[in-house]
């Protein structure tokens, strides 16, 4: 069991990996930070059209995570808009390169991108598909947490946009 489990797992994070890749023409150039950010950030789970965040809410129940409605295309190929995403606490300094975070803007909206670096002020964190790092470090005082799961019903190449906004319950994660 553990075997097949940890075959799906390289499996899920070498198509990772590959449909990350496949984005060239915007986004994280580097091979090997795509790599990490497919190691250390979970795959979204396929769900039926309508259940994703109900699915999310019973995952983050058992352990008091927070789920949020991912809305943008800053994530691409990785999460698709319309994936719910649950977000568990994690202290600071058990933060790695290729997690993704979830971070609080000054305006009080949620952002999730992934840990690229770090420098002075913080954690560096950039889109999957956005040219450039986030102008905003993530440190302790903005960080919300991490993403430990992910549930989406979209499985049309990751390139639909938000929908379902009504279904978010006002709780949403800009990925832009």
């Amino acid at each position: 069991m553990t075997t097949t489990r940890t075959l799906l797992r390289f499996a899920a994070l070498t198509l990772a990996v590959v449909a990350i890749s496949a984005s060239a023409s915007a986004g994280i150039k580097s091979q090997r930070l795509l790599a990490k950010i497919a190691q250390n950030t979970p795959a979204p789970v396929v769900v039926d059209r309508g259940t994703e965040m109900k699915i999310a809410e019973v995952v983050a129940a058992k352990s008091g995570a927070t789920v949020l409605w991912g809305i943008g295309s800053s994530m691409e190929p990785l999460y698709a808009p319309n994936t719910a995403v649950v977000i568990t606490e994690m202290a600071y300094n058990q933060i790695k390169k290729g997690m993704t975070v979830v971070y609080r803007k000054s305006n009080g909206g949620y952002v999730a991108h992934s840990v690229i670096g770090e420098d002075r002020h913080g954690y560096i964190v950039q889109g999957v598909n956005n040219d450039e790092a986030d102008a905003v470090s993530v440190n302790e005082k903005n960080l919300v947490g991490v993403i430990t799961a992910a549930y989406s019903a979209n499985t049309a190449g990751f390139h639909q946009m938000m929908s379902q906004a009504n279904h978010a319950n006002g709780k949403t994660v800009a990925m832009r």
